[in-house]
This record gives structure tokens, sequence and C-alpha cells, in this order.
């Protein structure tokens, strides 16, 4: 009960009533003794993190990791793609269309191949871009070892480019969000995707070249996140990372033609995690 609880304690503390000397002096022993304790341990786990290559591998509170940090603080492509690969899932979508002819309109089925990043694994849902799975009626996503399960569209911001789906199968590793705003041109990005619909898990890496870069995509005007990394048809709605493996932007566009070279775009991942949230918020 609390008033024999209290009482415990009072009594406890009037029975231990040391030497104000001996106290201070056992103080200190206990924190010279702590301290040095911390020290050699600190050296040691230094020791063994440069032996092993690497120090730590961090995660986020839901379990998803980030790239894996090197012996010398820093790192690389490769640890990136180790860490984050995983996430970012080829998209195949069954589309149907009405054509016009010579003797009507007619519908005719195609398909149509790009990229998805896996942003809630347990719960199976992925974020890609809405003219990726635009007029779908069959969704399937592949992942990065080849596993296939089909997937259903939550919903789609048209204007932000952006489409939400959703998968039963659970457990799936999930990328974890950077913050946008605080991107710096020059800074190294990471992009991973299924360029030309057929070669997923495609690694390219470059330089973030301008930052709320406002163009035109197919006649709606976007504010994106401009790189020199390679990018082609089939990375729509693939990951950009930064070299700590957090996904700081969904690709969607790149400019073509005979003059130009190394001119890609992302959607911001603030924007496109803003909107992922609007989209299960009215699903």
């Amino acid at each position: 009960m609390p008033d024999d609880f209290s009482h415990v304690r009072a009594t406890a503390q009037q029975k231990a009533r040391p030497d104000k000397k001996l106290l201070v002096l056992l103080v200190c022993l206990f924190v010279a003794v702590a301290v040095a304790i911390g020290a050699v341990a600190g050296a040691i786990g230094y020791r063994s993190g440069r032996q092993n290559g690497r120090v730590s591998v961090l995660r986020t509170q839901d379990g998803a990791t980030i790239a894996k940090l090197s012996a010398d603080g820093t790192r690389t492509v490769a640890d990136v793609v180790d860490a984050v690969a995983d996430t970012v899932v080829e998209i195949e979508c069954t589309v149907k269309e009405i054509v016009q002819s010579p003797w009507g309109q007619l519908e005719r089925t195609s398909t149509s191949a790009g990229s998805g990043v896996i942003v809630d694994g347990e719960n199976g849902y992925i974020i890609t871009n809405n003219h990726v799975i635009e007029n779908a009626t069959n969704i399937l996503i592949r992942t990065r070892g080849g596993e296939e399960y089909a997937a259903t569209l939550v919903g789609t911001d048209a204007n932000n480019d952006i489409a939400v789906l959703h998968t039963q199968k659970s457990g799936l590793p999930s990328a974890v969000f950077g913050s946008s705003a605080s991107l710096k041109v020059g800074q190294t990005v990471v992009v991973i995707g299924n360029p030309l619909g057929t070669l997923g898990g495609t690694v390219t890496d470059g330089i973030l070249s301008a930052l709320g870069r406002t163009i035109q995509v197919e006649g709606v005007a976007m504010t994106l996140l401009q790189t020199n990394a390679a990018i082609n048809s089939g990375n729509s709605g693939g990951g950009m990372f930064d070299l700590d493996g957090r996904l700081i932007g969904i690709v969607n566009a790149k400019s073509t033609g005979d003059d130009v070279e190394g001119l890609g775009f992302a959607i911001p991942a603030d924007t496109a995690l803003s909107v992922y949230e609007q989209i299960l918020q009215n699903a």
C-alpha cells in the first residue's frame, strides 16, 4: 500500500547514513571506474567494427533498414543497394484502351511496365506513378527476388503523378522516407528501377542537379528534383535514394531528344509522402 511503501523507503533512508567524506570518495571511485570501463568498451567496439568493415546497421522503428555505415564513417553506392534494392519492385500492367479505326471504335489490350517502391511492407502498400498504372485492368508486382503478387489500386492523384497500390502479401521490406527539404545540389543519389520494363533492379547513380525545378510533364506543371543519373522508360515509379538509403524522390520523367543528355526528374519525397497519406485517408 502507498503508506507502507513510503514508510519502508523512509526507514531505509534513515538507516543508511554513511560518513559524508566516505560517500564522496565512493562516488568518485565509481565514476572513475565507469569511465574506464566505457573507454575500454568503446575501443573494443571500434576495433571490432574496423575488423568487420562495418560499424552498424541503422533501423527505423518499424524495422526497415537503411544503408550500412562503413568503418570510416562513409556509405557507398553498394551499401545503399544492399540496404534498399529489395524495396523497389517491377510493375506490369494489362491495359485496355479504346482506339478509333476505319471500322469504328475497337478495344485494344496491351501491356505496360514501370517501377514502384514498397513504403509499408508490413501492410503491403506500394507507391508508384499515376501514369504507370493509368487505365490498367490488372496489376502485377514482381520483387527483386522474382516473386510475383497481384496488386490492386488504392487511389491516385493525377496532378502529382502519384498512385498507391496494395498487395495482400505482408512482411515485405520497406523503404524509409527521407526529407527532401534538407537536400543539397551536388549530393550523390542512387536510382533503382525497371528501365525498358525488362531490366528490373537496375541501379544508376549521379548527383542532384537542381532542386525545385518547375517543368511541364504531359501538360501539367510540376516542381521536381533534377538529376543526371541515367533514367529510361520503365524507371517511372522507382526510387531515388540518398547515401543513407533514405527515399528522397519518386522518379517520374526525363527529357529526351538528340541534343538532350542527363536530364532526369523525380517527385520530391515530401510531396510523395503527403500525397500517399492523403490517398490512404480517402481510400
